[in-house]
């Protein structure tokens, strides 16, 4: 088969581009990712799986190191095709796998390419260089500038073809594992933790975005996105929001959200501070306990600035708060800002 089109991004869909860019990557993470994905989702495109075919033929060739368990999604995703076309290829692959592992999932796979074809795919004619440097081209700023208000206004559940469809081709293509929560198996010590793959595309000065995908989905959705404006992604709401916004009018959970970010980054502007300690004076009376908690951390987000501009503040709430948690909080908060005589943040509420 000849190699890619070399207009790739305009005849491919969102998911097709996305996986003939993971296909075409050097990270081993990225082609086990579509490997994965090819065998959940499959593909109508004859040359996608080509490409597939041809970079199980290059390992099995020798020609590049593939782990064991890559390898064997390779050889489901090529299984699921149920295309006989692939029989020779996963027949080689057999003759040369060493793994026990992998030996199993080749073989179940060659067992499902049932019949006949005089088509059969042949290794080494796809010049993977070349398809790569045609997929991967720059898009032009231009477009990106027409398309930030649609980045800011992502959804979590999107799927990747109304994302592609609305956004265009993105820049970047990889894959990631999130860690997710840890679990035990009875009679065995210890725990482990169990990631969950995700899908990333990047847009140059827009952000990334990351995709998951569940079992019975037709597509990968939005999960997370992380914008090159300075905007945050809440988890709760499934959006992007600015920071300002979050602290001045967010309720507790939103605050504990925004302050467990803010707690995590290197630096943070003093408008930035400034609305945190404005919100921590300004609601120090209310009893809400998923409130109060949020505030607590609005604390910590204020002393980790190490400014004693607000020190006079905290223990101003330390005395007045409402709760003793977020008296105790701004007391504790307090204790670790340096004293600054005359130059003490005051409160516009005051």
């Amino acid at each position: 088969m000849a190699a890619p089109s070399t207009a790739l991004p305009q005849e491919f869909t969102g998911r097709e581009h996305a996986h003939a860019t993971l296909l075409l990557s050097q990270s081993d993470k990225d082609i086990k990712l579509a490997a994965w994905s090819l065998y959940h989702l499959g593909s109508n495109r004859q040359d996608i799986l080509d490409l597939l075919a041809e970079l199980t033929w290059t390992a099995c060739s020798g020609n590049r190191t593939m782990d064991p368990d890559t390898l064997s999604w390779f050889g489901k995703a090529l299984g699921n095709t149920k295309q006989p076309r692939y029989a020779g290829l996963l027949d080689f692959c057999l003759s040369k796998a060493k793994d026990e592992k992998t030996k199993k999932y080749l073989k179940q796979a060659r067992d499902s390419l049932r019949g006949t074809t005089s088509d059969f795919f042949e290794g080494g004619k796809i010049d993977l260089r070349e398809a790569r440097a045609r997929l991967t081209k720059q898009a032009s700023l231009t477009s990106r500038h027409q398309i930030s208000k649609s980045f800011d206004d992502l959804r979590q559940g999107q799927a990747l073809e109304e994302v592609y469809s609305i956004l265009g081709t993105p820049n970047e293509v990889s894959a990631t594992v999130v860690p997710g929560r840890k679990v035990g198996i009875p009679g065995v010590p210890g725990s482990f933790r169990i990631g969950s793959n995700r899908l990333v595309i990047g847009y140059s000065e827009l952000g990334t975005i990351q995709f998951s995908h569940q079992e019975g989905q037709t597509d990968w959705k939005v999960a997370d996105a992380k914008s090159a404006k300075g905007l945050f992604w809440s988890a709760i709401d499934g959006r992007f929001a600015t920071v300002n916004d979050q602290i001045a009018s967010g309720d507790g959970l939103h605050l504990r959200e925004i302050a467990g970010y803010l707690v995590e980054q290197e630096r943070l502007e003093k408008e930035i501070l400034d609305r945190a300690a404005e919100r921590v004076y300004r609601s120090r009376q209310e009893k809400d306990d998923q409130l109060v908690d949020g505030l607590a951390w609005l604390c910590r987000v204020v002393a980790k600035s190490g400014d004693g501009r607000y020190r006079q503040l905290l223990l101003e709430v330390s005395n007045s708060a409402a709760t003793s948690k977020l008296r105790s909080y701004a007391s504790k908060t307090a204790g670790g800002l340096k004293e600054t005589p005359g130059d003490s943040f005051i409160p516009a509420s005051n």
